[in-house]
């Protein structure tokens, strides 16, 4: 009688990335992140050719071995040579379906307060974004308290129906303090009547340069937390963030609002910025310090890779390392959407939903002043009308297959990447865009991203062997 030695082979999806005598590996299309010795590299790259385990130790396996060669298989670096990963992954996403389909997924909801702003920025998503005409040309500029009321009650509804008790709701635009009468009325709305059935979680996106003492008094009041950006000093702001005429900067009517939310006693703790090619030259460690100055503790940037074409991608991650390393340093955070595909990477694609963010996950529903349902405030993909809203995200709908068709592993574009699963397809609005515009330039995003996480894994090993 015989038997069969079963066969390993390394995964045709495992990555790594080296520093010194340790490297990181990571299966990229299921994660599962590992800091191992240049030993251990050698051992999985002996599985190039199916083999059983025991050829590769001269001697009898010690109980070390054995636990580590099991974690080397728990975390598919050594599959079995007849192991069809994708076909496993696809599997693993259909199981998914059900949750897309009964709303299960949805936790957030965003009021597109205003469809105007009484900004121009260059860089505007929002305005740029070609093909969302509805965005753009139809009349119903600012949402209607009736709107929003009804709007919050639906939500909540979904909310109910899978007992969640945490409603996330933001207040986007345009500039939604176009339209603070109407928002005002919401908080209020929300505290009085659904206050004690609720933790509501309110945040805003907002400009700050219509935030006044009165209005920051009442953000306060109702902790409602504040995105806002500001490009760099008043050199690199004023260079891409425009008023509305397009005539002038806007850097000391952004830095006001900072004023009186801090003279309220609510000061901003972090700020955003968006660079450019035209404010690149200027963004350096001073932006860091200017918000250390403000007692800010994250500094977040993010890059407008795909139009930057006459910088190199190289020139750009050098930069941007350069200045996270002098923000770490004095205590600074320094994220941006490029830095998601390493920070995903804490998550495994079979153990939770990861994607790029929650519009693609499935988690938000957004909805403009013309009652139009987004996954992002700045998308042009419609998912559905507020006359659907109990069952837009009902089987074969625009939501059902908007979320199914960014579930790891779908997205053609992405097959074979190192960050496949942790990446997903990268930012769906810079997509949307490159699709409008009809560029060729995704590929300069797919870059950046492959090129920031490979660095930020570099210097996460040198930080363990420092």
């Amino acid at each position: 009688m015989t038997t069969s030695t079963k066969l390993f082979i390394k995964s045709r999806f495992l990555q790594f990335v080296q520093e010194g005598d340790s490297a990181v590996i990571w299966h990229s299309l299921f994660g599962y992140p590992m800091i191992v010795s240049t030993e251990t590299l050698g051992f999985l790259s002996s599985f190039s050719e199916p083999a059983p385990i025991e050829d590769r130790f001269d001697d009898e396996m010690t109980f070390e071995d054995e636990q580590a060669v099991e974690e080397l298989k728990r975390c598919f670096f050594l599959v079995p040579d007849d192991f069809d990963e994708r076909a496993y992954l696809e599997e693993q996403m259909r199981k998914r379906e059900a949750g897309i389909v009964d709303g299960s997924l949805i936790d957030f909801l965003e009021l597109i307060m205003s469809e105007a702003c009484n900004f121009r920025c260059t860089y505007c998503i929002h305005f740029n974004n070609l093909e969302t005409s509805d965005r753009i040309n139809n009349p119903s500029k600012f949402m209607k308290f009736e709107m929003a009321k009804e709007l919050v009650d639906r939500y909540l509804e979904v909310l109910r129906s899978h007992g969640k008790k945490i409603a996330e709701i933001n207040f986007g635009g345009g500039e939604p303090m176009l339209a603070w009468p109407v928002i005002r009325q919401v908080l209020e709305y929300c505290h009085d009547v659904y206050g004690q059935n609720f933790q509501f979680r309110f945040s805003i996106n907002t400009n700050a340069s219509l935030i006044t003492r009165e209005v920051a008094e009442v953000l306060k009041e109702y902790e409602v937390g504040i995105a806002s950006s500001l490009d760099g000093l008043q050199a690199g702001n004023d260079r891409v963030r425009l008023t509305k005429s397009g005539k002038g900067g806007t850097f000391s009517k952004i830095t006001q609002g900072f004023d009186a939310l801090a003279e309220a006693g609510y000061p901003l703790d972090g700020i955003a910025v968006t660079v450019t090619a035209d404010n690149f030259p200027d963004l350096d460690e001073s932006i860091i310090d200017w918000a250390i100055a403000r007692g800010m503790e994250g500094v977040r940037i993010d890059i407008d890779v795909i139009d930057m074409v006459e910088v190199p991608v190289e020139d750009i991650v050098a930069k941007l390392m350069r200045i996270r390393r002098y923000a770490k340093g004095r205590g600074v955070e320094v994220p941006g959407f490029w830095s998601r595909p390493a920070e995903n990477l804490n998550d495994s694609t079979l153990e939770t939903h990861v994607a790029f963010c929650g519009a693609v996950r499935g988690n938000s529903m957004c909805v403009s002043p013309s009652g139009n349902i987004y996954g992002c405030g700045y998308s042009n993909t419609q998912l559905g009308t507020l006359a659907e809203i109990r069952s837009f995200h009902a089987p074969e709908g625009a939501y059902h297959r908007f979320v199914r068709d960014h579930l790891t592993g779908t997205m053609e574009m992405c097959k074979g990447c190192m960050i496949e699963g942790q990446c997903g397809g990268g930012c769906n609005i810079t997509q949307e865009f490159a699709r409008a515009t009809k560029t060729a330039k995704i590929e300069r995003m797919c870059d950046f991203y492959r090129s920031t996480t490979q660095e930020l894994l570099r210097e996460q090993l040198r930080g363990v062997t420092a």
